[in-house]
Parts: C-alpha cells; structure tokens; sequence
C-alpha cells in the first residue's frame, strides 16, 4: 500500500473513531439530562448544550429525540436480561439445586442494578421518566419481552424443582412465576426511587427468601416438627 493510501485509511479511521466517540458522549449526556428533566421535557438543544456541541452536531447521529432514546436504552442489558441470559448460558450460580438457582436467579437482577451504575440511570429513564410514544414504543416493547422471557425461565425452573419434589406440585408454576416476576420487578422499581441502604439490600434479600419458602414443599410444616 502507498504511503498516501496509508494516510487516507488513517483519517478514514480516526474519523469514525472521533464520530463514534461524539455519538457515545452525546447518549452519555443524554442519560443525564434525562434522568434530571425527564423525556418529554428534554429538548435535542438541551442535549446538546449539555454535550458542549451543537445541534447540528446531534442531528448528524440522531434524526429525533425517539432514536436517541431508543440507542440510549439499547446501550444496557436490562436487568433481568442480563440474568435470564446467564442462566441460559451457564453462567448462573446454583448448580442443580433448585431452590438455590432459583434463588440466585431472583437477586441477579437486583445485584446488576445496585452494581452497574448506567443500568441504574437507564432504568430510571425508562421506569420513571418517561411518556412512552409510538415513536419510543421499541423501548417499551423489549422490556415487556425480556420480563416475560425472565417469567418464563421462572417458570420452567419451578417446574423442574417440582419433578425433583423440591417444590410444591400442588401450586401452579405459571402462577408461581408471575407472582416472581411481579416480586422481582417491584423490587427493581423500588430500587430507583432513591438511594439503596443496607436495609435495603437486607429486605430484597428477605422478600426473595419468604417466596422461596412460600413455594417449597412441607416448608412450614417442616419447621413446626422442627
């Protein structure tokens, strides 16, 4: 290659790294001004003010406030993406235990979101902050898909914990599913309405355990022999 195809393929790459790095600093700002004015309130103006540029600049890598929300969203895994693929890929703790899978199944979503500080903001945005219109609705639509692919986990690891009468089969797994997933998710909503203490982290943790307890076989008569 000439010397002069050399330079040319340099700029071609530093020049999409300069625009890759632009776009990124603008959907970092965007999570920030975001999380502080809400969505329908942020103007791209504001957005851009905030990242030091123009709006020209913002227009160049977002066509409308809809896009730049939805590449915000899809920078994170939600949280209970983020567990329902580990689990599928082995990478869960638990073993074959099953109400120790289950079990670690449940806090994965909470630990990512009390752990992963963008994912906290993100789901804020998502949760708290914004009024879903059509043009938002992809954000919507995939966390109603990854809830009910976390629900539907659920439920085949109840249903397996049954088969090995670790769990009661007198209950409905699809049933016992939804109430996790309704646990599960009102925990992480009520994780962003502000700061998480250790009282916090202490009471996930109990409300996992009293379901767990609620969906083992002979638990509570178990313990009264005791």
């Amino acid at each position: 290659m000439s010397l002069c195809c050399r330079e040319e393929t340099t700029v071609v790459r530093r020049t999409k790294e300069e625009a890759a790095a632009t776009r990124e600093h603008l959907l970092d700002m965007a999570e920030v001004v975001f999380l502080r004015e809400g969505v329908a309130r942020t103007s791209l103006q504001s957005i851009a003010a905030e990242a030091g540029l123009t709006r020209g600049a913002l227009y160049w890598h977002f066509r409308d406030k809809a896009e730049l929300f939805n590449a915000m969203v899809e920078r994170v895994r939600l949280p209970c993406e983020a567990a329902t693929d580990a689990l599928e890929h082995g990478d869960q703790p638990g073993g074959a235990d099953p109400v120790e899978t289950l079990r670690a199944f449940a806090w994965g979503p909470i630990a990512r979101m009390l752990e992963d500080e963008r994912t906290r903001r993100v789901f804020t945005i998502a949760i708290h902050r914004t009024e879903y219109s059509d043009e938002m609705r992809p954000a919507l639509e995939r966390h109603t898909a990854v809830m009910e692919a976390f629900r539907a986990r659920a439920e085949r690891l109840v249903v397996a914990g049954q088969a090995r009468g670790v769990f009661d089969a007198g209950v409905q797994a699809r049933a016992v599913s939804i109430g996790f997933m309704a646990l599960i998710d009102g925990m992480l909503r009520r994780a962003t309405l502000g700061p998480v203490g250790a009282g916090d982290v202490e009471g996930y943790r109990g409300g996992i355990e009293v379901f767990l307890r609620g969906v083992r076989r002979n638990f509570f008569t178990d313990q009264a022999e005791v």
